[in-house]
């Protein structure tokens, strides 16, 4: 397995992965991410979100909606909401919504920034892997500016059969959408009583942003965890057009 520093607008970023593909994605400061070698910077020159420095208690009181546009209805969450009242189905996601709406902080993205090449962390990095995770970088760099939607990335997930299931229904919800535990589930070809072992594996996902668990919310509307940072998942949803109440 190969590693290396990237940076991101919400602080540098472990990429991991070899020939086969990527295998992994971590904030630095995340939970579950793998140890970084000693030596290796920890900060980054990229700017920083202002809703990183809201307590994860004030944002689980949110919750996230979404609007065309100024004066126009507001978009469901869900593709099992009701349509009533000119609310449109989040499943159009070809026209891409405003940010109207309240803003809870807004993402502070430099639309203009220069990303550097990776930081390799490994003497002989293949030229693949380099390939690899430069073109990772660059793709991220776009979907921090608002110029792309979706990844075309090759990935190498490594799980249970189970979480490998579940990761791939992950990539199944696309840009500006939502979906709950339970319409996870059903989109991985699961039943209602794997909710909780699902949430588990979403808890686990390894690779951050590409493989998008951050699209996930409870039945409730409610924004329950992220292990990037609860902070984080409100501006990762705000980047893709969502305001929160």
């Amino acid at each position: 397995m190969n590693h290396a520093r990237i940076d991101s607008p919400f602080g540098p970023m472990l990429i991991c992965g070899d020939e086969k593909g990527l295998s992994g994605l971590y904030f630095f400061d995340q939970k579950d991410c793998p140890s970084i070698p000693q030596g290796v910077p920890v900060g980054s020159e990229a700017p920083v979100s202002e809703s990183l420095q809201t307590s994860d208690a004030a944002l689980r009181a949110l919750r996230p909606i979404r609007r065309m546009g100024e004066g126009q209805a507001q978009m469901t969450l869900f593709a099992g909401d009701s349509a009533s009242s000119g609310a449109q189905s989040e499943g159009n996601v070809s026209q891409r919504p405003s940010n109207s709406g309240t803003k809870l902080t807004g993402t502070a993205v430099s639309p203009g920034r220069q990303y550097c090449e990776p930081q390799w962390l490994q003497e002989d990095t293949p030229v693949e892997v380099q390939r690899l995770f430069t073109l990772a970088q660059a793709q991220l760099a776009e979907y921090f500016s608002g110029k792309r939607t979706g990844f075309d990335l090759p990935l190498n997930l490594l799980g249970t059969e189970f979480q490998v299931q579940v990761w791939k229904a992950l990539c199944q919800v696309p840009y500006g959408a939502l979906a709950s535990y339970g319409e996870l589930a059903a989109m991985a070809g699961l039943g209602p009583s794997h909710g909780r072992a699902v949430g588990t594996a979403v808890g686990r996902n390894p690779v951050s942003i590409v493989v998008p668990c951050h699209r996930i919310i409870g039945s409730n509307r409610t924004l329950t965890g992220y292990t990037g940072g609860l902070s984080r998942k409100v501006a990762l949803l705000e980047l893709e057009g969502f305001a929160f109440a």
